[in-house]
């Protein structure tokens, strides 16, 4: 038992030793409300936990936070690993503290929200599908953490270990190509992610769908450009077979 708690222990100092050495992203200043705003949503999270560090356990600090957040009230809701993040909301409209579910799935889940519902999101889990340094064919517990809005193309988010020069439960603020890239490098291309919503949203139409609408408002126009002529000359014709 002392070997294997052992092991996890050393897997888990390497991964932080990587990551602190790898880290080369896009990161920029934090406003000071949205600084505060992760620290209690950290402090709240903390103590539900009863630990003073989350060491790593992405999943714990996942459920911990949507409990701190409010998105859950019923205890915890969900568990899980980091990889199982997105599987649990599958058939889940509404959380227990009334947040609208809406999930998108593969790399580009979140150019999916926001081609869907705007730039400008908050509350998404996102998951990964391979633990760091583990890989695809012995994934291990994935990843999973909370992105608390995306701004101007700005994720602000927090991790459940010190992550390069930012301590456990700092809030982040990295560059969304940035922070995609990096995190699938490490932990294997994202599963999908997850927005939890207090108002019901309305998707927007694609720029597909806004073609498609466009082509046939055009060819309606085209067909009633038809008809027009088509009475302008009949038009014509009864006033000279009148006149004559």
């Amino acid at each position: 038992m002392f070997i294997k708690k052992l092991r996890k222990t050393v897997l888990l100092l390497m991964t932080m030793l990587i990551i602190a050495n790898t880290v080369s992203a896009e990161f920029y200043d934090v406003p000071s409300q949205l600084n505060s705003y992760g620290q209690e949503i950290y402090s709240s999270a903390r103590s539900y936990f009863g630990r003073g560090s989350f060491s790593g356990y992405c999943g714990t600090y996942v459920k911990c936070q949507l409990r701190a957040m409010g998105i859950f009230q019923n205890g915890f809701d969900l568990h899980g690993n980091g990889n199982q993040w997105y599987a649990n909301f599958d058939n889940v409209t509404k959380t227990s503290g009334g947040y609208y579910v809406y999930r998108e799935s593969g790399s580009d889940c979140l150019s999916k929200l926001e081609e869907k519902y705007g730039s400008n999101l908050s509350n998404i889990v996102l998951s990964f599908p391979v633990q760091a340094g583990y890989s695809a064919s012995y994934p291990g517990a994935g990843h999973a953490f909370i992105i608390y809005e995306i701004r101007n193309n700005v994720a602000y988010y927090s991790e459940s270990f010190r992550l390069g020069n930012f301590r456990e439960g700092q809030v982040i603020a990295e560059d969304v190509d940035s922070l995609l890239e990096r995190y699938s490098r490490r932990h294997g291309t994202l599963t999908g992610c997850v927005m939890l919503s207090k108002d019901i949203l309305t998707p927007r139409l694609t720029q597909s769908q806004q073609a498609i609408i466009l082509a046939d408002v055009m060819e309606s126009l085209e067909a009633l450009s038809d008809v027009t002529f088509i009475a302008s000359e009949f038009t014509q014709i009864s006033q000279s077979r009148v006149l004559a």
